[in-house]
């Protein structure tokens, strides 16, 4: 389950992070301020995948971090 959300999760910044590789890095490092400082991939450890997807939906759409 937590695979197929990380992978929804990349599949989504993709684009806009340059590629494949700099999504994951993405993922793996960005710190998201709006969670307390804690990046994509520990959110998804935790059960916050939902949450992760509205930010990025919210940043797509010209929100701020």
């Amino acid at each position: 389950m937590r695979i197929r959300e990380m992978l929804e999760i990349v599949a989504l910044v993709t684009e806009w992070a340059g590629g494949r590789k700099q999504a994951m890095a993405w993922y793996r490092a960005q710190a998201i301020p709006a969670f307390g400082g804690r990046t994509p991939e520990a959110l998804v450890k935790t059960g916050k995948a939902s949450a992760v997807g509205d930010y990025i939906d919210h940043m797509v759409l010209g929100g701020f971090a």
